[in-house]
Parts: C-alpha cells; sequence; structure tokens
C-alpha cells in the first residue's frame, strides 16, 4: 500500500485518533510537534531506554526494570504507581490525545529526571531520539509474537481512550496487516532492533523467553545492566513481577489509574490475559495463512524466529 494512502484507508472512526507522517500512521496523542522534539533530545549514555512496539511486555518488563534499579525495594518502588516511574517519553501528561497539542510532553519532564535515568518509548526507529546512535545508552527492547501482540493491541483499542475504538476483529486484522495502525509496521519495528541485537548496548529478549523463564530473563537483564543481585533479591523481582503479582498490586497494574476508569467499569483490562498462542481464539483460517505468507516474506533471510505458542 503507498504511504500516502494509509491514513485515507482507514476506517472513518479510526480516522479521528490518528495522523499520517513520512508513511507512518501515529496516534494523535504524540502530535508532531512532540515528534520533532523528540528527534533533538538529549541522550546521556548512562541512560536505559526500554523500546517496544506495543502490547509486547512493555509493562511487564518495565515492572522488572524497576525493581532492578530499586535493589527489590518493593516499599520504595510501590510509592509511586509504575507508569510513574518511568517517563513514557511520547505521552502528553495529561494522557488525553484531545488535548495532546496543547500539553507537555513527558519527555519534556524527562529531561530533569536524575541520571541515570529509566525511560520508555513505542516509538518507531525512523522517530527515535538521533542522539541513541551517538551516545549507545543501554536500551532493553522487547518483542513478542505478532499474533499475540495484534490481538493484545485490537483488545487494547477498547481499553484506551486515546485510540481507535475497533470492534471488529476482521477490521483491525486487515490494518494490522497494511501497517495502518497507530504506530505503524510491527515488522519494521521489531526487525530493526533484531537485526541490531549484537551490539553490546542492546538487549533483546521476547515475550515467550519471558513466559517461559521468568527468573532467568530477569538474571539476564541484570546481567545486561551489570547489576549485582543477591538470589533473595532476584526471587523478590520475579515473585513480583509474575502476571498474577502484577494484576492484583495497585501501583503495578494500570486498571487503577482514573485514565482506565470507565474501561474497569466496562470490565475491560489493560493486564487482560498474558498468555501465549491467545492469537488461536482470534485469527480465522484463513487470516492465519495470509498472515503466515506475509510473516515469510517480510522476515526471509532475517533469520528471527518467535515462539507462537506454549
Amino acid at each position: 500500500m503507498s504511504a500516502t494512502l494509509k491514513l485515507d484507508a482507514l476506517p472513518e472512526f479510526a480516522k479521528e485518533y490518528c495522523y499520517e507522517v513520512d508513511g507512518w500512521i501515529m496516534p494523535k496523542f504524540t502530535p508532531k510537534r512532540f515528534l520533532d522534539d523528540l528527534k533533538n533530545f538529549e541522550v546521556k549514555g548512562d541512560d536505559t531506554y526500554l523500546i517496544t512496539w506495543p502490547k509486547s511486555g512493555t509493562t511487564w518488563m518495565q515492572n522488572i526494570l524497576t525493581l532492578i534499579f530499586a535493589n527489590g525495594d518493593i516499599d520504595a518502588v510501590r510509592k509511586k504507581h509504575l507508569f510513574k516511574r518511568v517517563p513514557f517519553l511520547e505521552m502528553p501528561k495529561g494522557f488525553d490525545y484531545k488535548k495532546a497539542e496543547d500539553d507537555t510532553g513527558l519527555y519534556e519532564i524527562a529531561r530533569n529526571v536524575p541520571s541515570p535515568r529509566l525511560l520508555k518509548t513505542q516509538l518507531p526507529p525512523p522517530f527515535l531520539p538521533t542522539q541513541i546512535h551517538e551516545k549507545k545508552p543501554k536500551i532493553v527492547y522487547v518483542a513478542r509474537n505478532p499474533k499475540d501482540a495484534a490481538v493484545s493491541y485490537f483488545h487494547f483499542c477498547n481499553v484506551s481512550t486515546n485510540l481507535p475504538q475497533y470492534r471488529d476483529w476482521n477490521d483491525f486484522f486487515i490494518d494490522f496487516c497494511n501497517d495502518s495502525i497507530p504506530r505503524g509496521s510491527w515488522f519494521e519495528n521489531v526487525l530493526y532492533w533484531w537485526n541490531k541485537r549484537d551490539e553490546s548496548n542492546v538487549f533483546f529478549i521476547t515475550y515467550e523467553e519471558m513466559k517461559q523463564d521468568l527468573r532467568g530473563s530477569v538474571v539476564r537483564v541484570c546481567d545486561f545492566l551489570g547489576k549485582e543481585l543477591s538470589d533473595d533479591i532476584i526471587d523478590v523481582i520475579t515473585e513480583n513481577s509474575t502476571f498474577n503479582a502484577m494484576k492484583k498490586d495497585p501501583t503495578a497494574n494500570p486498571d487503577s489509574l482514573p485514565f482506565f476508569k470507565e474501561a474497569v467499569k466496562l470490565k475491560r483490562s489493560f493486564l487482560r490475559k498474558g498468555e501465549v498462542g491467545d492469537w488461536k481464539n482470534h485469527f480465522t483460517v484463513a487470516q492465519n495463512i495470509i498472515f503466515d505468507d506475509l510473516y515469510r516474506g517480510k522476515t526471509n533471510g532475517s533469520g528471527m524466529n518467535f515462539t507462537f505458542e506454549l
């Protein structure tokens, strides 16, 4: 699909929430001025960036990282909600897309966060701060198999009032395959970081690896960050980073935030299932064939393989 036609091809209800820039569909809660400012955002060599495509384990890894940074001090991290602990660079302070253009971007607040900073972004590669490539901060990149990531994003569109309110999975599936949902192509995002996985400042891990061995994943992240923590502290971080533990913890579960109050009333949750393989409850046989062909074509020769069920 031609880049200039992506926005035009979206369903009418989706256009309200999005705009197009340089061939990428972006959510209006990240206005163009944020993107322009973020290109020039000052990166520090001792920063740690958590980068993902949406609904790929961002909140999960965010919880792990904040606990690692706090040396497992649960009481210390629980003084702030998880979303307050780590600036989400391209989000407006008020989390309201209708007011984002006039709001403060969280990147503006992040400028004054004391070092070493832990920062989060889901910006597509072309919109990342230029200095990321020069200063080479530590980057933790979490990727999730695209089928489950797509299904999770579909449901999240009915949790966040900042996103197109997709009610029909088939509509979402079409736009996902056309790279026309907010923040654009899963393939371009994940493959970009997959190709950088051997760089010394990049740690690439999958959602599925975390599901298979959470404690081992915590240890690997610690090793990457150069954090030497005791086995007891590793156990504490692991126990407090399971899906069930985060679901029960109001300081780790986004459902407790006022922004998601209406979704909670409708019995929709930010932390929905946390499973591998839920895509099988959504993809039709025909959709699965279409997507498998797309996946093979996009990833051919990359060596990238994902686990699609456990």
